[in-house]
């Protein structure tokens, strides 16, 4: 899992693969991370003015990025999932990785 910033606010969560506690639609690790992220986009959309796009891209990534990262209820909203997923990852090491990226994206090398 990767949080990504920019400029110290939270920007995006990002989920990729399996957490391989147990066999995939019973894996609690898996599924707790999932109800984070999905309530997180839910109180984001509903609360906060429609301010994030959540995506479930191919190659079983979850995607959800903010759009109005400057919104202390959206950066209230993302840091309480930020700080559930990392008591998971505690609970739970070697299951879930927590990171945290900034900027957004790839970096182009310099030519």
């Amino acid at each position: 899992m990767v949080a990504r910033r920019r400029a110290g606010r939270l920007v995006e969560l990002r989920i990729s693969g399996h957490a391989g506690f147990a066999a995939a639609g019973e894996d609690i690790v898996c599924a707790a991370a999932s109800a984070l992220v999905m309530s997180a986009a839910y109180g984001l959309q509903h609360h906060c003015g429609g301010a994030a796009r959540v995506a479930d891209e191919p190659g079983h990534d979850y995607v959800l990025a903010l759009r109005n990262a400057g919104d202390p209820r959206a950066q209230a909203v993302l840091e309480t999932a930020l700080s559930g997923l990392r008591a998971i990852a505690r609970s739970y090491p070697g299951y879930l990785d927590v990171r945290i990226s900034a900027g957004i994206g790839p970096r182009r090398p310099k030519t």
